[in-house]
């Protein structure tokens, strides 16, 4: 089967799966985004919205499953937020090394009526914010470019520095298995799940950092 066919065959198969009236409204929402997304100079993947993006609603799921009330949820890589956005939490943070996305985000809140707090910036500063404690940190989508020391390191870092109780991080179909090697031995795994759409892991750990 020519190459081209197996692609729309994929994009059929993938929005039957999404059902209609989320590929109504994933379409809706991104010719309404492409404005924003060349005055800011986005990624295509910034484009890809969450009514038909598998990963980003399990995410928030599995958000909702953690038994007791989050207080303080933080994303890092958060993009225009569309996955913290929907998570529950008396705070919420996102955070973005692309200003340009941020602002971008900050952008659409005059809309959305988003109580997310969007910032500039990376996970290695994190450990030097005024938070004590972190709820839920979700970090999906880029770990799997940094190497094993530096996810250790960070990792180990960020939890002598504060009170995290659950992180969540995913892992991509071609490293299958590193990301849970290095997680499984700093923090407990307590759930993972497949994405049908991507074939990665969605994984969720509770941690033993400071005051767990």
């Amino acid at each position: 089967m020519p190459t081209a066919v197996k692609k729309l065959y994929r994009k059929v198969h993938v929005a039957r799966r999404h059902g209609a009236q989320n590929v109504a409204i994933a379409l809706t929402q991104k010719l309404i985004q492409f404005p924003l997304f060349l005055m800011y100079r986005g990624e295509r993947w910034h484009l890809r919205g969450y009514h038909t993006t598998n990963y980003k609603k399990m995410a928030v799921h599995l958000a909702k499953e953690i038994s007791s009330d989050l207080d303080v949820v933080v994303e890092v890589g958060c993009g225009l937020g569309e996955i913290v956005n929907r998570v529950g939490a008396q705070r919420k943070f996102g955070l973005d090394i692309d200003q340009r996305v941020i602002s971008w985000a900050r952008f659409l809140q005059r809309f959305n009526r988003s109580d997310v707090e969007f910032h500039a910036g990376s996970f290695d500063t994190l450990a030097e914010t005024d938070l004590e404690v972190i709820d839920l940190l979700i970090t999906t989508g880029w770990f799997h470019y940094m190497s094993d020391e530096w996810i250790d390191t960070q990792i180990r870092k960020l939890l002598e520095a504060k009170h995290v109780r659950y992180i969540m991080v995913d892992e991509f179909p071609y490293q299958r298995g590193r990301i849970q090697r290095i997680f499984d031995t700093i923090a407990t795994r307590v759930e993972q799940r497949h994405d049908w759409q991507d074939d990665k892991i969605l994984f969720l750990y509770r941690c033993k950092g400071r005051g767990a």
